[in-house]
């Protein structure tokens, strides 16, 4: 197929937009720019979650079949497996494929040595977790969500983290960089050619593949930090939308509720526990605390992503990866706001939102990942694209639940919220019923949802 005659994913040949696959929970992004030869793309992560929905192989083929396997740009935002996955998992499709060029975050580059030896002490932290909550897999639900969690920085799935590494299989996180880096150079998991490769971190000014540019497509590199601080800054609690629910008390908290009080203590309630009983009880927690230490390992990748900001005919478009609060904090205020008593955005940041027409929310609908101050800013009319999977992490009775509803509910505030869980794909049936707004298009309601600006 000649470069004029490139499909068009039923668009017009002068028209910018963006299609959202549906990969269960994880990102996959493929962004189409009108060119004089005809539609030029970019694609934005290929991942899913050691839950998916299936839907992967077939997403790669579309891929393939718009871009008659020639990507102008690929940007793996962080290694984690649900941005990832589809490089290893699909990589004899990716083996036809033609890329110009690929981008990944700074802390992916082989050749710094500070980014090998953080990103080994990570692994191995992962590793870790990963042997001593085997054996409680099969019957802990919070193992489980443990071994989940580890898994998107090892790249084994569920099954495979309970039951040990397999050596014949390289179904992990590192066949994915070796196709992604290019170093060492690997057989099986590679492109047809050699792309340019570059490793950004905020601030860098990028080298966009010679189409793009002379097409007029502008781009900043906003993340991510290279601080090490700030990579493990994961949640100021200030800056984040709260539940309603969560600060609307009508009187002063009281160490016990009533429920929990009683004039009448049984024989045995004030006996001390015998040494046995201790330590069940330690055994008994020893998963919330693992959960808690793969969760920090986990948040510290995500503040390693690759955060984008492009620019064409007037719009613009923002993708954050999975950045959290050390990422954020470093694009929006250029310093560590902690100690400050009311941080101000900066003028940039101000103009930046208030200008922007497409968001691609972050970290799946996550509470944590898109600060208050940030939706607060948003211009009036920005749409915002989420793909996450229900049910994957956390809980409405927790108020933890991925994608979050008051995070949501904030954003439609400022324009229309689609959410990649809005059609069908894979073994997954729509979750929602919503009619997609103007300028929002999926047909048969099947794997994609495409906006055309």
């Amino acid at each position: 197929m000649s470069t004029t005659q490139k499909n068009t994913g039923g668009h017009a040949n002068t028209k910018l937009w963006v299609r959202m696959y549906r990969v269960g929970f994880g990102d996959c992004f493929l962004v189409a720019v009108p060119t004089k030869k005809g539609p030029r793309f970019i694609l934005i992560d290929c991942g899913e979650h050691s839950s998916h929905i299936g839907s992967l192989p077939a997403v790669v083929d579309d891929i393939a079949t718009v871009t008659d396997s020639h990507l102008s740009l690929v940007i793996a935002t962080h290694r984690h497996a649900d941005h990832l996955r589809g490089f290893y998992k699909c990589a004899a499709r990716f083996r036809a494929f033609t890329v110009d060029a690929v981008w990944m975050s700074c802390w992916d580059n082989p050749d710094d040595k500070q980014a090998v030896a953080l990103q080994a002490h990570l692994l191995a932290q992962a590793e870790a977790f990963e042997q001593q909550v085997r054996p409680l897999a099969a019957t802990d639900d919070v193992a489980r969500a443990a071994l989940g969690l580890t898994g998107l920085l090892t790249g084994r799935g569920l099954a495979a983290a309970a039951t040990g590494p397999d050596d014949s299989d390289l179904s992990n996180n590192a066949a994915a960089l070796a196709m992604l880096r290019g170093a060492p150079e690997d057989p099986v998991y590679c492109f047809k050619n050699s792309p340019v490769r570059h490793y950004y971190r905020g601030g860098d000014k990028a080298a966009l593949p010679t189409e793009l540019a002379v097409a007029g497509l502008g781009v900043k590199i906003l993340g991510p930090p290279t601080d090490p601080g700030l990579l493990s800054d994961m949640d100021a609690k200030a800056q984040y939308l709260r539940l309603v629910a969560e600060s609307a008390h009508p009187a002063p908290l009281k160490p016990f509720d009533s429920d929990w009080r009683t004039s009448q203590y049984p024989p045995d309630a004030l006996h001390p526990f015998q040494a046995r009983q201790l330590e069940q009880l330690i055994r008994a927690v020893q998963p919330d605390t693992l959960l808690a230490g793969a969760a920090l390992a986990d948040n510290t990748i995500n503040n390693q992503s690759l955060v984008v900001l492009f620019t064409f005919a007037g719009k613009t478009l923002l993708f954050t990866g999975d950045a959290q609060w050390g990422n954020w904090e470093n694009f929006l205020y250029g310093q560590d706001v902690s100690k400050m008593t009311a941080p101000q955005l900066l003028p940039a940041s101000k103009k930046m939102l208030a200008a922007l027409d497409l968001y691609k929310v972050g970290h799946h609908g996550s509470t944590n990942a898109t600060p208050m101050a940030a939706v607060g800013a948003l211009r009036k009319g920005a749409v915002a694209l989420c793909s996450t999977e229900p049910g994957c992490f956390g809980s409405v009775a927790k108020n933890s639940e991925v994608p979050r509803g008051p995070l949501l509910a904030e954003l439609a505030k400022k324009g229309p919220v689609v959410r990649s869980d809005q059609v069908a794909a894979g073994e997954a049936k729509a979750n929602a019923t919503v009619k997609l707004p103007p300028h929002f298009s999926s047909p048969g309601n099947q794997l994609y949802i495409d906006y055309e600006f």
